[in-house]
């Protein structure tokens, strides 16, 4: 009887440490993705600051929310993920980029009606109750909004500053010199 009961609590914790094995497998995997996501969004800030162009990748352009007009689909500091596209490929209900007044601004509002096939469009933001004044000609669209990720447009401001990048160059030097400056442990000299 107690060999019995001993091997049900063996599988029992057999069961529990492969459990854990397998949380922390999940765990493990999940944070290599986030930190892949984290280093590819700050090479790509990087980038676009050296060389003074938007940040691009793979068709996708990258931008930082500065208005509340979209609100609540894109709230402000959201970062948003612009598919480039042609007029003709935008349809009423998606929401677009585009440039505003001049090419350094950049607007993102929703598609109310698509005018000749995409030579222009009728604009709204979400949060506003009228329809934008001018139509927007086609030629100044950038494309279509596919991703949005809220508030992160904060650390990606703070990191374009040289108090951002100080700090994250100096975290990227303590990460590597911190581990060959410690005492190994006692169990891998054993």
């Amino acid at each position: 009887m107690t060999e019995d009961r001993n091997e049900d609590i063996n599988i029992e914790e057999n069961k529990k440490t492969n459990q854990n094995k397998k949380l922390e497998l999940v765990g493990n995997i999940a944070f290599i993705i986030f930190m892949i996501i984290i280093l590819s969004l700050i090479f790509i800030t990087v980038q676009s600051k050296l060389t003074g162009q938007e940040p691009t990748l793979f068709n996708h352009r990258i931008y930082i929310v500065d208005s509340g007009s979209m609100s609540p689909t894109i709230k402000l500091d959201s970062m948003i993920i612009v598919k480039e596209s042609q007029p003709s490929e935008i349809n009423a209900g998606d929401v677009i980029t585009y440039y505003g007044h001049n090419t350094s601004s950049r607007v993102t509002h929703r598609v109310m009606e698509v005018i000749d096939n995409g030579k222009s469009f009728t604009t709204r933001g979400d949060a506003n109750e009228s329809d934008d004044p001018l139509a927007l000609e086609g030629e100044k669209l950038i494309g279509r909004v596919v991703f949005a990720i809220p508030a992160i447009g904060r650390v990606f401001r703070f990191l374009g500053t040289k108090v951002g990048m100080s700090l994250l160059v100096t975290i990227a030097i303590a990460w590597i010199a911190i581990p060959k400056l410690l005492p190994k442990d006692s169990k891998e000299n054993s």
